[in-house]
């Protein structure tokens, strides 16, 4: 059972850091707001002054999960939910601004229009939070008319928004999205086999060889070197500058040559980069787990991918090795006799390609609950790292000396993987076909 001190405990620090994040956002003017275009279905719906009082109940219906959910376990879920949510929203409506087209006035909204700027219009943080919160509230509820009264007042809140043109349709779709989204991704039911949430324990027993191989110093491999990983960390920033740096020059003086060149030792450093990811994946780059999550998640950002995605997948790939749960779906199987190289190849381009949408979709399926809030808030933070790099770099410059080398690096690592997937399984497939 949660406490009315722990809710107090757990709501006023929440409380204070959203107003903060809100209002600095409303009030900020580094980038000039992008005005939402009126659609025929906000032309259809009329200026209803009244429904403000709605508008403003907002603010108690936002309150209703701290007043329902006696589980301390769930009611921090809830806070993470509805902390991600407005630290998202506000990420957009800092680096992406947009603001309401529409100028309505009436004495029944002066008050409203006092304290509320016609920015941070999308996603709306009305329809969002109103259907998350709603949500949360509802799983909650037995009494069958307590559930429709809550829905009723849901719906009416979110309308006001239209009704007062606070809002456009278009904020409020991409309200009630989101806001669903990130219910679903924190509530929704577990797969089956997804690990517990004590199971990154075991990391360090998990190796990219079998434990049981006879001549294997099977501890050894779970030891912390940290000359190894000072070095490797060296060799990719030390790669990392030189190819960016020669990038930059060829793009600026329209070399060819130069700027091959500069790709070339860029994919060199993202190879030494996966060597460090690896490292984290299972806790050997840093001894303490919580700032080897940072370091690693943060290097795991080069790679537009979740660090906690990808090691979800990649410890279940040895869970459960060869086992129809093996949920590493992108892998293509080489130790088919019948896979045509060219085939085979093509295919296995076309599904790294898409990775990055099939790993956290995988990821969060088979994750445990504390998995997928990582995985969430990895991501959080990867939109913002990617809107201060596109408000301060070209996204041409960001391109080519970024995302191509990126891409590269990632084609020629999975290519390199399946030939030596080829060739171990080679004497086998030799053998099948002469029996």
């Amino acid at each position: 059972m949660c406490s009315i001190r722990e809710k107090a405990a757990l709501a006023a620090p929440l409380t204070l850091g959203i107003l903060i994040l809100y209002f600095s956002t409303l009030h900020s003017s580094f980038f000039n707001a992008f005005p939402i275009p009126d659609t025929a279905v906000d032309r259809a719906i009329p200026f209803l002054p009244v429904f403000v009082v709605p508008y403003f109940s907002y603010y108690l219906l936002l309150l209703t999960p701290l007043l329902v959910i006696h589980e301390s376990q769930e009611l921090r879920d809830a806070a993470f939910g509805y902390a991600l949510i407005v630290f998202t929203s506000c990420v957009a409506f800092f680096f992406w601004p947009t603001a309401i087209s529409t100028s309505y006035t009436d004495p029944l909204i002066r008050g409203l229009l006092a304290v509320d700027r016609p920015r941070n219009a999308c996603p709306s943080l009305h329809a969002s939070l109103s259907l998350f919160c709603a949500l949360c509230t509802w799983r909650n509820l037995q009494s069958p008319i307590a559930r429709y009264g809550l829905w009723i007042w849901t719906v009416l809140v979110i309308a006001s928004t239209l009704l007062t043109k606070r809002h456009a349709a278009v904020d409020i779709a991409a309200g009630v999205v989101f806001g669903w989204i990130v219910y679903r991704l924190i509530f929704a039911p577990m797969h089956q086999g997804a690990a517990e949430r004590a199971a990154i324990v075991d990391d360090l027993k998990i190796r990219d060889h079998p434990a049981g191989k006879p001549g294997r110093d099977t501890e050894a491999l779970g030891r912390f070197d940290s000359r190894r990983c000072l070095r490797e960390f060296a060799i990719f920033v030390t790669l990392a500058a030189m190819g960016s740096s020669i990038s930059i020059w060829a793009i600026a003086h329209s070399s060819v040559m130069t700027f091959a060149v500069g790709v070339v030792i860029s994919m060199v450093s993202l190879n030494s980069l996966l060597l460090l990811l690896h490292e984290g994946m299972h806790r050997q780059l840093i001894p303490n787990r919580r700032w080897n999550w940072i370091i690693t998640a943060l290097l795991g950002f080069i790679f537009l991918m979740s660090f906690s995605a990808f090691q979800v997948m990649h410890l279940r790939r040895f869970r459960f090795p060869g086992d129809p749960r093996d949920a590493d779906k992108y892998r293509v199987d080489s130790r088919s006799r019948h896979t045509k190289w060219p085939a085979h190849f093509v295919r296995l381009v076309r599904v790294l390609l898409l990775n990055p949408i099939l790993i956290p979709v995988s990821a969060l399926r088979f994750g445990s609950a504390t998995q997928r809030k990582l995985i969430c808030s990895e991501y959080a933070l990867l939109f913002l790292v990617c809107s201060v790099l596109l408000r301060t770099f070209s996204l041409r410059a960001l391109f080519l000396v970024w995302i191509l080398p990126m891409m590269l690096t990632g084609i020629f690592a999975a290519v390199r993987c399946s030939i030596q997937q080829v060739l171990k399984n080679a004497p086998d497939q030799h053998l099948a076909t002469r029996i």
